[in-house]
């Protein structure tokens, strides 16, 4: 038996009878305007909490003092494009992606993961499964690129559930139902991420999500909706370059490690003296929001494509040119990992087996891939209150050795991180201020001998 579905896309409706006619439409009404069945785009409730990292004002947040160099790497004359609009050819593809919102009540379907020693096998405290409409199965349009989950397409296929009225949203990516063709398959995905929407929740270091920055995208994305309203999008937006370096706070997860390329979870911000007034209403919010909120690298693609949802009213012949017209040198890059506080920072520093916490304070964590492609999680070990070491393949086998030092007081006035390692596999250590959620990450590319580390890393006291 199918679910009920609203949908605020175009669709095909049963012809109801005379005598049944006016109060066919009478429900549909109150459907549609209480969403009381499943629905494929419309309003959504509050996309996490307004101190969380896709809702706060970094208009006036530091630069970062790689920013001209993180540009250029991008390339300063490119221009954006919008990753998102109505519908492509040939039916059912269509261009950005699919959000749907499910009550409560909405049947969970079991769905196993590619990656599942990284993903989220349900919400948390609830049972396992994901509210995933039946009509996904068999009918296009549910899933990012359009075609029905059991039909074997290739593409990202992320799909993006609310259940809003447990303030639950679930993601997934590389999702297909298996065996293709079959109406009775089951739901398969590459990873999964379920995220409280009344939370600031970020992934464990080293954690992907549907993202590959291990993000939520929903809260990211353009909606029609937003763009053509009459307030401000309150949100910063998602977007994707050619290859990642690494990664730093808000993201947890790294997808790459070209020398010299911006770190997943960087922060564009078009510039405040950027003049927008001369677009239309609709590209000038959005616009607006560039400067206020910024744009949050989320995943490796096309250079400065910015994601949004698929709607057919969406007009691509006002958004193509527009959105070309800026160009990476209208931007600036916020300090990597920076956050004013909240949003997942103030966070309790906690040891456990791959995490070290120094001096109380300083959350301290490592990732390796070695030369077969293998990736896992360093084993953490305290040595003194400031500083600890990790081994990655046996107790014996000590890898990296990572120091935290006061400097307040002094000139430098920083708490100062220091790192060496007896490696030259492919490293990253990331650092964790869980006072103010301020997060560094270090490097150190496969096949290089570990250099020092020596940075001045954080703010006293």
């Amino acid at each position: 038996m199918k679910t009920k579905t609203t949908d605020l896309m175009p669709t095909l409706l049963p012809q109801p009878g005379r005598a049944g006619l006016f109060l066919c439409l009478l429900l549909a009404a109150g459907t549609a305007a209480g969403q009381t069945g499943v629905v494929r785009g419309g309003p959504l409730p509050q996309m996490f909490p307004a101190d969380n990292w896709w809702n706060v004002d970094v208009s006036q947040a530091p630069l970062d003092p790689q920013s001209a160099a993180f540009l250029s790497f991008i390339g300063t004359s490119k221009g954006l494009h919008p990753d998102f609009g109505g519908d492509s050819d040939p039916f059912p593809e269509i261009y950005g992606m699919v959000y749907v919102t499910v009550p409560g009540s909405q049947p969970l379907e079991p769905v196993a993961f590619d990656y599942a020693d990284e993903s989220d096998t349900g919400a948390p405290g609830r049972p396992a499964g994901y509210p995933i409409p039946v009509q996904a199965k068999t009918e296009p349009k549910w899933l990012e690129g359009g075609y029905p989950g059991n039909a074997g397409a290739d593409g990202d296929k992320h799909l993006l559930i609310v259940d809003r009225d447990n303030k639950l949203l679930f993601e997934t990516w590389n999702t297909r139902c298996e065996p293709e063709g079959s109406p009775s398959c089951t739901w398969r995905a590459g990873s999964g991420a379920v995220f409280r929407l009344d939370a600031n929740d970020r992934r464990p270091d080293g954690w992907t999500s549907a993202d590959a920055a291990g993000l939520a995208i929903l809260p990211g994305l353009i909606r029609y909706d937003e763009a053509n309203g009459t307030e401000p999008i309150r949100h910063a937006l998602r977007f994707t370059v050619r290859a990642t370096n690494g990664y730093v706070f808000p993201a947890s997860h790294r997808a790459g490690s070209t020398t010299g390329a911006p770190p997943l979870g960087t922060r564009l911000r078009l510039k405040a003296s950027k003049d927008v007034s001369g677009y239309p209403d609709s590209v000038r919010r959005v616009f607006q929001a560039m400067k206020t909120y910024g744009l949050i690298l989320a995943d490796n693609g096309s250079d400065m494509y910015v994601q949004g949802t698929y709607d057919t009213r969406w007009d691509n012949e006002v958004l193509n040119p527009a959105f070309a017209s800026l160009k990476v040198s209208d931007f600036e890059v916020v300090q990597l990992g920076w956050n004013p506080g909240g949003g997942g920072g103030g966070d309790t520093c906690t040891p456990d087996a791959t995490s070290l916490c120094l001096v109380s304070r300083f959350r301290v964590s490592a990732r390796y891939r070695d030369y077969a492609g293998g990736e896992g999680a360093g084993q953490a070990v305290a040595l003194t209150s400031d500083t600890g070491y990790f081994w990655f393949f046996s107790a014996a086998n000590v890898e990296a050795v990572v120091k935290v030092v006061s400097f307040c007081g002094s000139g430098v006035d920083r708490w100062g991180v220091y790192a060496n390692g007896l490696t030259d596999l492919d490293v990253t250590l990331t650092v964790t201020d869980t006072k103010d959620g301020t997060t560094r990450t270090y490097t150190n590319p496969l096949g290089q001998e570990f250099r020092l580390i020596r940075d001045p890393a954080f703010a006293c006291p």
